[in-house]
């Protein structure tokens, strides 16, 4: 393939040949991997953003600030994404035993019962404090520690310390109203 002859071609070129290497340094400084995030496509979105800001204005002067803010609006957007995840259906029935999905053929006394424990445990957790409350609610669906830390504002290791202590209490809490035993 020949050359492009786009003068938005050349100015893109210009400008990644200038930054380039700061644009992946800058990229690689926000720790992406941790939150599931592939750095280099973070990079080629920015690299994509950039592409559209010298189409919309051609006479603009791109400078080392302005990358820092193309950066940083792509790595949150990267950051919230990442905190939609798309939910995986659950498999009908795993090695232990436990069914997710219980049998559509239950009787009403085990359809009952099966609401009373969720409702159970929905006061219970309602209960809790409102500070342990969000962290124990991410914990029980499934998100890491340094996901519910980033959610909730604060370090993995305060976040391990409001789970750990809000389970042990909604495990309490759970055993005062009848709804088992746990092993700890």
């Amino acid at each position: 393939m020949g050359r492009i002859n786009d003068p938005n071609h050349e100015r893109l070129e210009r400008l990644l040949a200038d930054y380039g290497a700061k644009l992946r340094a800058l990229v690689a400084t926000h720790g992406l991997a941790r939150h599931g995030i592939d750095a280099d496509d973070v990079e080629q979105e920015v690299r994509i953003r950039l592409w559209r800001a010298i189409e919309r204005d051609r006479s603009a002067a791109f400078h080392a600030s302005y990358i820092q803010r193309v950066v940083a609006s792509t790595v949150i957007d990267a950051l919230r994404r990442a905190q939609v995840r798309a939910t995986e259906p659950l498999p009908e029935e795993s090695e232990d035993g436990f069914q997710p999905f219980p049998d559509r053929n239950l009787g009403p006394e085990e359809r009952a019962s099966g609401h009373q424990h969720v409702e159970k445990l929905r006061s219970c957790l309602n209960a809790l404090p409102e500070r342990r409350r969000l962290p124990i609610s991410l914990h029980l669906q499934g998100f890491a520690l340094q996901e519910i830390a980033d959610i909730v504002g604060t370090s993995a290791e305060a976040a391990r310390k409001l789970v750990s202590r809000g389970m042990d209490e909604l495990k309490d809490r759970l055993r005062e109203v009848g709804a088992g035993d746990f092993d700890d």
